[in-house]
Formats: structure tokens, sequence, C-alpha cells
């Protein structure tokens, strides 16, 4: 696969305001691999639509629940800007510099957020999406979120298990989507 490493830096030289700086890290992996993590920067736009570009179609679906995300201009901005209160996401890398994956939440109500993650093909099942995941807490912790709702579908069994294995419960299926719910301490 085409790399994106150089479509904007590992550490973006300016930053927005509000972003979280605590969030980046160097993260170990199960299999001895590290990943970086940082917030996502407006800049990361092209990397957003790279990673489109290059998705398998089941990963679009059971990320966006469609085939085709919208993928405007106007969309991958929007995905790309957050205000890192409400809406916060973080990009993993390798060690050189190639996205992995994102991890994401957004607000929907006070104190509740609904929380998503991609990872790329090749690092599933390494703990991407744990490290993502877990680093997402304290961050909306501190933001006053006290609850992470996750969306997926319900044949989608691998992110059931990874969501369970970090302490989400109650699923429900509304509508075609199951929902697993998880109290922020």
């Amino acid at each position: 696969m085409e790399s994106d490493a150089h479509l904007s830096p590992m550490q973006p030289a300016e930053t927005p305001e509000g972003y979280a700086a605590q969030a980046e890290a160097w993260v170990p992996l199960v299999g001895g691999e590290r990943i970086f993590v940082r917030p996502l920067v407006p800049d990361d736009v092209a990397r957003i639509e790279h990673a489109f570009a290059v998705a398998d179609i089941d990963t679009i679906r059971r990320r966006f629940f469609t085939a085709a995300p919208p993928t405007d201009r106007a969309h991958l901005e929007y995905l790309a800007t957050v205000d890192y209160v409400k809406r916060l996401a973080l990009l993993a890398m390798d060690s050189e510099g190639v996205s992995v994956g994102i991890g994401r939440y957004e607000t929907t109500e006070p104190g509740v957020a609904e929380v998503a993650i991609v990872v790329d093909v090749p690092w599933r099942k390494q703990g991407v999406g744990s490290a993502l995941l877990l680093a997402l807490e304290p961050l909306a912790r501190e933001r006053g979120v006290g609850q992470f709702v996750a969306l997926y579908l319900p044949d989608n069994r691998a992110v059931e298990r990874l969501l369970e294995s970090l302490g989400y419960g109650d699923r429900q299926v509304i509508d075609g989507i199951a929902h697993l719910t998880k109290e922020l301490r």
C-alpha cells in the first residue's frame, strides 16, 4: 500500500488552539511494535482523504455503515478539524509516520460521546484499537464526558469483542445498529 507519511508531519510544527499535547505518546503494542499517537490537526485532511481512497469496502462499511462515505472536501475537512473538547480525534502512526489508525469521540449530549475507531487492516489485532480507545478516555473525562457509546454493525464481532474487553457493555441493537456503552471513571 502507498504510504501517506508525506501528507502531514508526525509532529505538527504548529498546533491549533486547544491541541491536547498531553496525548502525544509512543505506545507499545502486544507484538513489540510501537505506534506514535497524537491529536488530529487540520493538516491531516490529506491523510483522511488517502485513507478513504485506499480502504477496502468492508472497512468503509463497518466504520460508516455505508459503502461510500461522503468524500467531498467539506466533509473531509470536518473530519480533520476538531475542537479538542466536544470533538477529539487521535491519529496513530508507525515508526515511519504512516497512518495505522484513528480513534475519535464526538459528544452527542452533555456528558455523553459517541466513540469510533478504524485501524488499517495489517495493524488489526495488534492493540492499535485498544490503545486509541484507552488514550481517548482520560482526555474525554477531563473535558466532561462521563460515558462513551460505541455504534457498530451487529455482524462486526471483532469490534464487539474489543469493546467488551475494554469494559463496554449493555449491548442493544436499535434500528439495525449495535450499541455498547462504557462509564468513564
